[in-house]
């Protein structure tokens, strides 16, 4: 157990919920019913508790969740609004700094998603190598239903959170490729 993993259960329950709050998009929802389940014995069996506190969760609650995420290269991006983890995140693929033709066509994809389903499009981006691929991704959700779309955001979700209790919780080994100090996402 990482010692961080060892403060995290020894922490009094506000400190802990605190703590693991950013692992979950602007949801401490999430944060407040999972960590009932400690003493958590590896980053893996944090992210599990949050994971099924979100799949236990009904669709409305999910959906309200989906729509506290940030569109990429949006409006809380140019106006310096999304959490470290978002800023990072879209930073490493560069959708801070996008052509003009990149950033209209990121704002029509983006336009279309809402459109269709009614939140923003949700991503785990430590998983996309560069734009094109992203783009490709956006664009084949796009045409899926919106109970495939439901059910990959939430496999998007449990991703990133997978990567963010790594990042934070998990033993050195385990954040090669995730930590914002180690290397980029």
């Amino acid at each position: 157990m990482t010692p961080s993993l060892q403060s995290l259960n020894a922490a009094t329950r506000p400190q802990a919920v605190e703590m693991i709050a950013p692992l979950v998009e602007r949801s401490p929802w999430v944060a407040e019913l999972a960590i009932d389940a400690r003493p958590f014995g590896s980053d893996e069996a944090l992210a599990q508790a949050l994971v099924e506190v979100i799949l236990t969760a009904d669709a409305q609650r999910r959906t309200a969740m989906f729509n506290v995420h940030p569109e990429l290269a949006g409006a809380a991006a140019a106006e310096g609004r999304m959490t470290q983890e978002s800023t990072f995140e879209q930073g490493r693929l560069g959708l801070m700094s996008l052509t003009a033709a990149q950033a209209k066509h990121l704002r029509d994809l983006n336009a279309r998603y809402l459109t269709r389903f009614h939140h923003p499009f949700i991503i785990a981006l430590h998983r996309i190598p560069d734009l094109d691929t992203l783009f490709a991704t956006f664009e084949r959700r796009l045409a899926a239903s919106p109970i495939e779309e439901h059910t990959a955001t939430l496999a998007e979700i449990t991703s990133v959170i997978r990567a963010r209790a790594a990042m934070s919780f998990g033993a050195p080994a385990h954040n090669n490729s995730t930590s914002p100090s180690a290397s980029p996402l």
